[in-house]
């Protein structure tokens, strides 16, 4: 097969470990953020508070509140 430009080429294996590597991070960094939200609200903070101090929509913070 005959790649004509960059754009046409598959990911190098060097592409693919920095994605995955960024799709790690991005998933570690959303659990901590529930990990501190669920902190905050066995400690009594209104779900209000909680998603805005810890960047997430009312909906998770209520989602996470029932489950706690």
């Amino acid at each position: 097969m005959m790649y004509l430009d960059r754009k046409n080429l598959p990911p190098t294996f060097g592409e693919l470990l920095k994605e995955g590597r960024e799709e790690g991070r991005e998933k570690g960094r959303e659990k901590g953020q529930m990990l501190v939200a669920l902190e905050l609200l066995k400690d009594g903070m209104p779900a209000e508070l909680v998603a805005k101090y810890v960047k997430l929509s009312i909906e998770e913070v209520i989602k996470l509140k029932g489950k706690e």
